[in-house]
């Protein structure tokens, strides 16, 4: 195809970067042969990296073997069940049905939004809680219930049946209180919240805000919100499309924060990033919608159900998710190091092989221009970020969210050629 074709793209999905051709581990080539080294994970969704022989070889096998590659959820399918059996084994506790007929994190996300409200139909509860910042997905009810930049946006559609609450910015705290003290006065802002409204239905929670700028949320913050729930009859939903599956060393980020989710939402790293499957689970009294009302033509086909199950073997038997630990002191101690040489960097934070670079301006103000500039500076340098975008002002937070098979020597070239950048922009 000739490659001014690209201009018959729609502007939303016209691509900014150059052409990959190939890739292997946590490398990327283009069209020239030139290699970057991915802390991205593409769409922050390869947990094991560029053509993992565990995810070919499956496909290979399967796409051998005399099984259909889709299959209608009319007839059984021993590997979606097989799936769906496999996801509760390893879940927190309490979970026992799972929907695994879903393709992305927004049809996860919309999942758990219609079981909450169904759940609560009689009560006439129908307000969800997100917080601002939250990125929960792009059909409109998921960008509704998003906090990062689609409040004035009413024209994309949505119930816009949410009301958003402010997370945890350690960062961003008042002087005036510590860390835990203000953690705790965010989490009574939501029980006062529920207390003044009685119409509150659920609230949808990111235990780390990814997209929208790498904000963890404390422990006690979240098992405070897990407590609130408890006591008020409040459906507990958790979006793990960013954090499951081993970026945390966990196999879900509910496991690192030692909660108990009523819902939980899975995508991205659900099948290591082949396409396209998604899974909602969650306790048997959500269990409520019927035929028609949450099931999608290509969710739960069978080869991608295969590869899910594969990954997910992988994840427990390689040691891999043991590694995330170390792996996570490796980035922080280069990072600080950098944060200490570079008054434009104002925060490094996060859990895991999730971590954020805050840049900021003398008086702590976002630095969109700088963070822009270390980011094209990083990609000449064969370095691939994420932008984190808030607000929709811009980004100052460059997001490192690499495939967890990363080695320490590929943590120790990455961060050298990020600190070569940062000396080219910041000298």
């Amino acid at each position: 195809m000739e490659r001014n074709n690209y201009q018959y793209l729609a502007k939303n999905i016209a691509p900014s970067h150059p052409e990959i051709v190939s890739g292997e581990g946590i490398y990327v080539y283009d069209k020239h042969g030139n290699y970057y080294l991915d802390l991205s994970s593409q769409t922050a969704n390869l947990n094991l990296g560029h053509r993992h022989p565990v995810i070919i070889s499956t496909i290979e096998e399967f796409l051998k073997s005399d099984h259909l590659y889709f299959l209608s959820s009319r007839f059984e399918s021993p590997v979606m069940a097989d799936l769906a059996a496999k996801l509760l084994q390893i879940a927190p506790d309490g979970l026992t049905k799972a929907n695994v007929k879903l393709c992305n994190g927004s049809d996860a996300v919309e999942d758990t939004i219609k079981r909450a409200r169904r759940y609560h139909k009689a009560e006439g509860k129908t307000i969800i809680v997100t917080q601002y910042r939250s990125h929960h997905g792009e059909s409109s009810e998921t960008l509704s219930a998003s906090g990062k930049l689609f409040q004035e946006k009413k024209e994309l559609g949505g119930s816009g049946k949410f009301l958003h609450i402010d997370p945890v910015y350690t960062y961003r705290k008042p002087h005036n209180l510590s860390e835990e003290e203000y953690a705790m006065k965010c989490a009574s802002d939501f029980e006062l919240l529920v207390k003044e409204r009685g119409d509150i239905s659920a609230i949808l929670l990111e235990l780390i805000q990814v997209t929208g700028g790498v904000i963890p949320q404390p422990k006690s913050y979240v098992k405070r919100i897990e407590k609130i729930c408890r006591e008020n009859n409040i459906t507990f939903i958790v979006d793990e499309v960013q954090t499951a599956f081993g970026w945390l060393g966990t196999m879900f980020a509910s496991d690192y924060y030692e909660i108990k989710p009523d819902i939980i939402a899975l995508g991205k790293g659900l099948t290591a990033g082949f396409p396209a499957l998604a899974a909602t689970l969650f306790r048997e009294k959500y269990d409520n919608l019927d035929y028609g009302e949450s099931e999608y033509t290509y969710g739960g086909e069978p080869l991608a159900c295969k590869v899910a199950f594969a990954n997910i073997n992988h994840l427990e038997s390689s040691g891999i998710l043991k590694t995330i630990p170390e792996k996570h002191k490796h980035f922080m101690r280069r990072l600080s190091e950098m944060k200490h040489r570079y008054k434009q960097i104002g925060d490094v934070r996060g859990n895991g092989l999730i971590l954020g670079i805050e840049f900021v301006k003398e008086d702590t103000k976002e630095d969109y221009e700088t963070t822009e500039k270390v980011y094209q500076t990083a990609l000449k340098n064969h370095l691939l970020f994420r932008k984190s975008a808030c607000a929709g002002k811009g980004s100052n937070v460059l997001t490192i969210k690499p495939p967890i098979i990363i080695s320490h020597d590929e943590i120790e070239q990455s961060m050298n050629l990020f600190n070569k950048s940062l000396e080219e922009c910041l000298k």
